[in-house]
């Protein structure tokens, strides 16, 4: 399975932490990312979480 078809199918919200292991990118990148909303994220609490099929479609348009 690859990457883009895990996070899809992660079973919660995914952690920043937890995106950046599968993908290889910093989790400070992604957090630049969320604060320009390049990235789709939304919080709970101060945690910021990332929905993992909106988050497997953005990994899939910046594939294209």
């Amino acid at each position: 399975m690859g990457i883009i078809e895990t996070v899809e199918n992660f079973g919660r919200a995914l952690k920043v932490e937890e995106l950046a292991q599968l993908t290889a990118i910093s989790s400070k990148t992604l957090y630049r990312m969320i604060a320009v909303r390049k990235l789709p994220a939304f919080r709970i609490g101060g945690c910021v979480r990332l929905e993992p099929k909106t988050t497997a479609n953005w990994l899939r348009s910046r594939l294209a």
